[in-house]
């Protein structure tokens, strides 16, 4: 009885730990201080960083002129860089917006335009093939601001992102 008892216990242990490593939450974008963790952006998997450039290709992160603070932390250089836009290519092939925010060279306007936007925060969970996009993405019209929010929910397998729900440009996954 007392074997049957430490095995069942090493299982759950096992099982816990296993639920624990599978699952992983990045913080980019910290809600309390709404600016780009610069470590953790150059550090993450290149899935992952390949998520964050779509999504600094959405949503602006202090961008001025050429540079945006996201971009320039997943060592993509400038916005709409080469770099950043065959990243978006490889991993969400077929995807609509994908295709329309290089169609647009990733386009933001700067901080200092009557018309911009930028991510309060930007976070991923990470459970196994399941990416969660937690954000909020406040856009500035004319002095009008509007805050759109997450999340959003992709899949990611045999190396690409299929979207399972997506809030931010929704209108062009019709």
């Amino acid at each position: 009885m007392k074997t049957g008892l430490r095995f069942l216990y090493v299982l759950l242990l096992v099982f816990a730990l296993t639920s624990a490593c599978a699952q992983k939450t990045y913080i980019l974008i910290p809600q309390k201080t709404g600016k780009v963790n610069i470590k953790l952006a150059s550090e993450l998997p290149a899935s992952l960083k390949a998520l964050a450039a779509f999504y600094s290709a959405m949503g602006g992160t202090g961008c001025m002129d050429e540079e945006c603070a996201l971009t320039t932390a997943l060592g993509l250089g400038k916005q709409g860089s080469e770099a950043q836009k065959k990243m978006i290519q490889k991993y969400f092939p077929g995807d609509k917006v994908a295709t329309l925010v290089v169609g647009q060279d990733c386009f933001l306007p700067p901080n200092n335009s009557p018309s911009y936007s930028n991510f309060q925060n930007l976070e991923f969970f990470a459970s196994g093939e399941n990416i969660q996009v937690n954000y909020q993405l406040a856009v500035y019209d004319h002095g009008k601001t509007h805050v759109i929010h997450g999340p959003d929910i992709y899949q990611f397998k045999n190396q690409v992102f299929k979207i399972k729900k997506r809030v931010l440009y929704a209108w062009a996954d019709k």
